[in-house]
């Protein structure tokens, strides 16, 4: 398997990355639009930020994860393009940070899901009383996984390269 591995060109593991966080935008981004547009019709505006049956999505994680897939897909379609260890490897980094972030919000749900701390009262969910493993920031974690694997990947084999030049 190894031996396979070591045969795969950097750029095949930074296009499966780019692919990766391209499907990760385009499903965070379809979640996030109509929390966006149900939000506006109920209320009229976007300014509402308390008193509200559905949070904001200005106030909710799920803005800014489906962001952090654009940007780390604008990132990696760099990084395709000119490849670059130390880009990649930043670009690693912050996989890992999206990846940190993403558990970090389902663990909250399953929080609030369990209630382990008494009754629910965020509006940081973007579900309310959906199981952990339902919502779309659980799902946008095994994007940012997948992602990071395929960059741990791409890292390793854009260094061999470096180190044979």
């Amino acid at each position: 398997m190894l031996s396979v591995m070591n045969t795969i060109r950097p750029r095949t593991f930074l296009a499966l990355q780019s692919l990766l966080l391209l499907a990760g935008a385009m499903f965070a981004w379809a979640k996030l639009v109509p929390q966006f547009t149900g939000f506006y019709a109920l209320y009229g505006t976007f300014l509402r930020v308390s008193d509200c049956a559905i949070p904001n999505p200005f106030t909710t994680a799920c803005l800014y994860g489906s962001t952090a897939f654009l940007v780390a897909l604008v990132w990696s379609l760099s990084a395709y393009q000119k490849p670059s260890l130390v880009s990649e490897r930043r670009l690693r980094n912050f996989l890992l940070f999206c990846v940190a972030f993403a558990a970090s919000v389902v663990a909250y749900e399953a929080v609030e899901y369990y209630k382990l701390f008494g009754p629910s009262t965020s509006a940081f969910i973007c579900t309310p009383g959906v199981s952990p493993l339902q919502t779309p920031c659980f799902t946008g974690m095994l994007f940012f996984i997948s992602a990071y694997i395929a960059s741990v990947f791409a890292t390793r084999r854009l260094k061999l390269v470096s180190e044979r030049s």
